[in-house]
């Protein structure tokens, strides 16, 4: 699926249907504003997707309205852990991606994506890599060539038990070459470090993307089926001769004790919200296409990708569950 072409499928929440005169039960949820965590610091990535999307949330005048709430610390573990906690009466909520599954399988934390009650994915974001300024390659085919040629010589930041380890893991899989990772807190170190030549591997965002390619680091790749609107000239992995699509993939959960009545009218009014011509253009901008699946269809795709992330951890060694 594209990059650039934001897919909406949406889902009526049958739950949610009353016999009384075929009106509409709303569940009872006991605030007038919830707690919509991101588990990371203000201004990042995570941080700005979700206040796009409580924006376009709260013009539609629903109770309770949304405000974000950054919760920062352990890699976005102590606040995904705070939702975890929380009463699941539907005034905490979580916005994050595979993180979760990350921290668990190398023993970070003792929970996974089944602590919580998934309502609705919302948006994806293609992996883009950078090289360094003076690294030894300049595309994808020259960093598959030299680490393949000098392996474990080229230092690929990440910061280690998170969703950008993993995603490096998959990088060096699927090409079948060794990296050697070095750890680092945040995405502002890791793009530090790629500017001095500290590393000369590491996964940017958007933002950063368009703010030192090209005259300060070099675009490798973008992993989507077709380049970004707004990053015309990275080219795809595909383009260069490898067919491996890797997105962060973002999300709304309650935590797991929730009724299902509170994760279908959240699940609703997530899909109306993501139909806002403002959100979709303003997640674009970012980098993001909007891709909305239900609770049910968010929950599959969890269950799928935890098994294909243990698959890696066990192979690597970094298999630590609790």
């Amino acid at each position: 699926m594209s990059c650039c072409n934001p897919v909406l499928t949406l889902t009526a929440s049958a739950v949610l249907a009353a016999l009384a005169g075929g009106a509409f039960a709303e569940p009872e949820i006991p605030c007038r504003t919830a707690r919509f965590v991101v588990p990371y610091g203000a201004g990042g990535g995570s941080d700005l997707q979700a206040r796009v999307i409580a924006d376009a949330y709260n013009r539609l005048g629903y109770e309770p309205q949304l405000q974000v709430i950054n919760i920062t610390g352990q890699g976005g573990n102590k606040g995904a852990s705070e939702v975890r906690a929380a009463d699941p009466d539907g005034c905490t909520l979580l916005f994050q991606h595979e993180a979760i599954l990350a921290s668990y399988l190398t023993g970070r934390v003792d929970f996974s994506w089944d602590a919580f009650k998934p309502v609705a994915m919302t948006n994806v974001e293609p992996a883009i890599f950078a090289a360094s300024p003076n690294a030894p390659f300049d595309d994808l085919d020259g960093l598959f060539s030299y680490t393949r040629d000098h392996p474990g010589e080229v230092l690929a930041a990440a910061s280690m038990g998170s969703n950008t380890h993993f995603i490096l893991l998959q990088l060096q899989n699927e090409l079948g070459v060794t990296f050697n990772i070095i750890g680092y807190e945040g995405g502002r170190e890791r793009v530090t470090a790629l500017l001095s030549d500290t590393v000369q591997l590491g996964q940017v965002g958007e933002s950063d993307a368009k703010q030192y390619f090209p005259d300060q680091l070099k675009a490798l790749a973008i992993f989507a089926d077709t380049r970004s609107t707004t990053l015309p000239d990275v080219p795809t992995a595909i383009e260069q001769g490898h067919d491996i699509e890797i997105y962060v993939t973002r999300g709304v959960l309650l935590p797991a004790g929730a009724p299902d009545e509170v994760a279908a009218l959240y699940e609703e009014r997530i899909a109306k919200s993501l139909e806002d011509p403002a959100a979709i253009e303003a997640l674009i901008r970012m980098g993001n296409a909007v891709r909305f699946r239900d609770g049910a269809t968010y929950a599959a795709w969890w269950a799928d990708q935890a098994q294909q992330w243990e698959q890696v951890a066990r192979d690597i060694g970094i298999y630590m569950v609790q």
